[in-house]
């Protein structure tokens, strides 16, 4: 287990499905999603060379799960060239990625 892993406060599931970034600035970002939890995802873009997107960005990250879209809050915390570490912000919302990558109810 990685010290990334253990600052972790929710479990992450290998995903490896493609994901979209939305900023609040209208700017959108293809790419997979290498890893997905509760708490957030690893993202790795697309888009060669990797666009300039700053720590601390706001949006949504829309994954589709068995064919229905699903968008959540969060926050792009950490930027290493193409990789995206994405926090998902926890609002009103449901259909959290942990119980259906999981099978759990």
């Amino acid at each position: 287990m990685t010290q990334q892993n253990e600052q972790r406060r929710h479990e992450r599931f290998i995903y490896n499905n493609a994901v979209t970034l939305i900023l609040d600035d209208g700017r959108r970002f293809q790419g997979m999603a290498d890893n997905l939890g509760y708490g957030g995802a690893a993202m790795l873009l697309s888009e060669e060379p990797p666009p300039e997107i700053p720590e601390g960005s706001t949006g949504k990250l829309k994954v589709i799960f068995f064919g229905r879209p699903t968008e959540y809050p969060c926050t792009v915390v950490s930027v290493h060239g193409a990789k995206l570490g994405i926090k998902i912000q926890r609002t009103d919302y449901q259909g959290a990625p942990e119980a259906v990558l999981s099978l759990k109810n």
